[in-house]
């Protein structure tokens, strides 16, 4: 059997040439890859209210992001988010780096004060850095959100009629089909569950930029869209919340009980059109203060906040203000 001969060598043991072409191949690899930018999305809304903390909790005088997050093609789902300050104080720090580190449930988020750095790490991070100005908003684009929203509505409209179908059906079934009906039914009432909670998701996501996590997170995150948020009104209102908990209820016994319970399956299939138009209802009010949003912003027509300009005005920001750092 052939055995390679090629050896393994670490950093040190290579050539300045070899390390650079090395660094060559590896930026060229992660340049190539095709960036998730919805990810990239939610990454920068995360750093700009992590910022936006700083700036009005803790005193800080300037908050700059570094790292993968800083080189666009490099952030991916295992990266975290560096953020740099200036400014707060050391009785202060130890209390804002623990609030950075929870801020999020979705992404790792890591600080550290530049004053206190040394050597090739503040190199790094002067080389890297891109601020967040105090009162600096970060514009995102919400219309692929918006779509998600009305491509989903859609799929649960469609599973909604196929219970309405089998509702009808089920009435004239021979007896030895009746009980494979109402299985069917029962799972497209748990798969209209599912597409709401796609929706509610992916809301809790781009919007609220917090996803409940545990194992209560599918009730958290119900109770999340009835409630008002900051950056938001309630997704859904107090009745329709109630419906939803009981077709939540439903969806954990079909998935987890040993027997299904029929009668409550129909009784959920009957009022499953009437739930359906309550949150398609109130979804479009919410779609409509999302436009609101975006016209007010005025959105660039392009939506393309993390884009390759945006990345080169932040860029171009970081070197005018270079002889701030020092």
């Amino acid at each position: 059997m052939h055995q390679s001969t090629e050896t393994h060598r670490t950093l040190k043991e290579l050539s300045p040439a070899e390390l650079a072409a090395s660094r060559v191949r590896l930026d060229a690899h992660f340049r190539g890859r095709q960036v998730d930018e919805a990810l990239l999305h939610r990454a920068w809304q995360t750093a700009y209210r992590v910022a936006s903390m700083l700036y009005e909790d803790f005193g800080a005088t300037r908050v700059a992001v570094f790292g993968s997050l800083a080189e666009r093609e490099w952030f991916s789902s295992r990266s975290d988010i560096d953020i740099a300050v200036w400014g707060i104080s050391d009785s202060a720090y130890l209390k804002a780096a623990y609030d950075v580190y929870y801020f999020s449930s979705e992404f790792k988020v890591d600080l550290v004060d530049f004053d206190r750095c040394k050597g090739r790490f503040r190199e790094r991070i002067q080389s890297q850095i891109i601020g967040i100005e105090k009162g600096e908003i970060y514009h995102m684009d919400r219309r692929p959100l918006i779509q998600r929203i009305f491509d989903e509505r859609a799929k649960i409209g469609n599973t909604v009629q196929k219970i309405n179908a089998r509702l009808q059906k089920i009435v004239t079934a021979p007896p030895e089909y009746r009980e494979e009906t109402e299985i069917a039914i029962a799972k497209n009432l748990a798969d209209c569950y599912q597409g709401i909670e796609n929706i509610f998701k992916r809301i809790a996501l781009d919007v609220d930029v917090d996803m409940p996590q545990g194992e209560r997170w599918h009730k958290q995150l119900l109770e999340q869209m009835a409630a008002p948020k900051a950056e938001r009104p309630p997704v859904i209102s107090k009745k329709t919340f109630a419906r939803l908990q009981e077709l939540l209820e439903f969806r954990f016994v079909y998935i987890y009980a040993e027997e299904l319970d029929y009668k409550r399956t129909l009784e959920n299939a009957r009022l499953a059109s009437e739930v359906f138009d309550s949150v398609s209802e109130e979804l479009q009010r919410f779609i409509a203060w999302l436009e609101n949003v975006e016209l007010r912003r005025a959105q660039p027509t392009d939506g393309a906040c993390c884009s390759d300009s945006f990345y080169r005005d932040k860029a171009n920001q970081n070197h005018l203000a270079s002889g701030y750092l020092g």
